[in-house]
């Protein structure tokens, strides 16, 4: 790899799902987290790649707005149901976040997840039989633990990264897993593996040695018996700083910013942007809100809070449940605490808005609440630093602990244990007492961070990793 990020050879992305949607009949971009970090990667570098989508047979070889050659997984309802609503979202999602609930442990959902891996790995080898020179394939997320070591029994030689998108449990908690032999082996398959803080790589490490026998750790290294040497690195993922830089300029977002403030004038704002996932700590952020206005008075009425929840695996039984949960306590909350003829103290966004709406939002922030339950990183502390540093500089991040962003970002963050709502309450008072220039030092030095560790920072350290070079950045 070059130091124009250039490959030696083309790159061919995995992941469970293709970066498109289709909307009224025509296949668009989607708007996913994983896609917003990787579309910049592309535009660059292009290549290929897999994913599974409910129409499979209708899906277009290329997607204006996406430099991807597209190629897709065909699964069947049932495979569906035990593979992805199954065993990645009811199994390993709440267990690699720390139990926030309990994680279901069904063996016939562990099935379907081998069968569905197997289906990948014969698009893969499909795609790397029909390519003129071996790719580079880099597998994203905790949906395909198993892959790499499909594709290293099919292709000995291939250059194989993963990166996990998601935190890595402690030992004690990935050993709760009847398959954690297979699910490690898989992943050490591995020329490069990928975590976004060393806290997670520092678990997966410690997880290996726990379960692996045949495995040796030295440093950042793991040691195969067969004399295979797989790296396990802490890549913190990232935005285009320069893009949301840009955004947060364009005329179009000044429009948004001046009917946003006409909207909620004479009143601060407080901004939660989150996925409708338990994971988010909205229902902690909720109870934190209605602590505040209750023991607080004299605030009423002088502050807005704006929570926008982007609608998630609806599906899903928690996630319906966790639906009903939130909307009843901003029900309670608006309820309690709304005068007669005046505006409500939250207002509620179930649904997904386009990038000039949301910088808009991130523009008229008074405090943007990062509090997540736990959080592989949160992107969303990252795009509000740099549109907040590219417009006034003002702004303050309330940033739970638990996430990863609070290890780039330090104290410059308020920092925050999310399951502690009295003390939660109690820094929301303080992100909105906090002085201006303050204020303005705090997202100064966050943007910087971001700055120099853009996505762009960590696609070259991820594909250098993988091709065994370093990386000039």
């Amino acid at each position: 790899m070059d130091e124009a990020g250039r490959l030696d050879a083309p790159l061919l992305l995995v992941a469970n799902r293709l970066p498109l949607a289709r909307q009224r009949g025509v296949w668009r971009p989607s708007s996913g987290g994983l896609v917003t970090a990787l579309t910049p990667v592309v535009a660059r570098v292009g290549g290929s790649w897999v994913g599974w989508d409910e129409d499979a047979q209708g899906v277009p070889s290329r997607v204006e707005g996406l430099n991807v050659d597209l190629h897709a997984v065909d699964l069947d309802p049932a495979l569906v149901e035990g593979y992805y609503h199954g065993f990645t979202n009811r199994t390993l999602w709440p267990l690699f976040h720390d139990l926030v609930v309990q994680p279901v442990i069904d063996r016939s959902w562990w099935r379907s997840y081998e069968t569905v891996t197997r289906r990948f790995a014969d698009k893969v080898s499909e795609v790397i039989a029909a390519s003129p020179q071996r790719p580079v394939v880099w597998i994203q997320d905790y949906h395909l633990l198993l892959l790499p070591q499909l594709l290293r029994d099919r292709f000995p030689d291939l250059r194989i990264g993963m990166f996990l998108h998601t935190p890595f449990p402690a030992p004690e908690l990935f050993a709760r897993l009847p398959w954690r032999e297979s699910l490690l082996g898989g992943m050490l398959a591995a020329d490069s593996l990928g975590f976004h803080t060393t806290q997670y790589r520092d678990n997966f490490l410690r997880t290996v040695q726990r379960i692996i026998p045949d495995a040796t750790v030295l440093g950042d290294s793991i040691m195969r018996e067969d004399g295979r040497r797989v790296r396990a690195l802490s890549h913190p993922i990232s935005i285009d700083a320069e893009d949301f830089g840009a955004l947060a300029r364009d005329p179009a977002t000044d429009t948004e910013v001046t009917a946003l403030r006409e909207q909620f004038e004479g009143r601060k704002v407080l901004l939660g942007v989150d996925r409708l996932d338990y994971t988010k700590g909205i229902r902690h952020r909720l109870q934190a809100l209605e602590l505040l206005l209750e023991q607080r008075p004299h605030l009423r009425g002088r502050f807005v809070f704006v929570q926008i929840a982007v609608p998630s695996r609806d599906d899903v039984e928690e996630y319906r449940r966790l639906r009903t949960q939130v909307e009843t306590e901003v029900g309670r909350i608006n309820g309690r605490f709304t005068e007669p003829g005046h505006d409500v103290p939250v207002h509620y966004l179930h649904r997904s808005i386009d990038r000039t709406r949301l910088a808009a939002y991130y523009r008229i922030a008074d405090v943007m609440c990062v509090t997540p339950l736990k959080d592989g990183m949160n992107l969303v502390a990252k795009e509000f630093v740099t549109v907040r540093d590219a417009t006034d500089g003002d702004g303050v991040l309330l940033l739970s602990e638990f996430c990863g962003t609070a290890h780039e970002f330090g104290h410059d963050a308020i920092r925050c244990n999310p399951f502690d709502v009295e003390g939660l309450a109690m820094l929301m008072e303080r992100a909105l007492e906090l002085a201006p220039e303050d204020r303005r030092e705090r997202i100064a030095r966050m943007a910087q961070v971001v700055r120099d560790n853009d996505v762009f920072r960590w696609v070259g350290d991820e594909l250098a990793a993988i091709t065994g070079e370093e990386h000039p950045g």
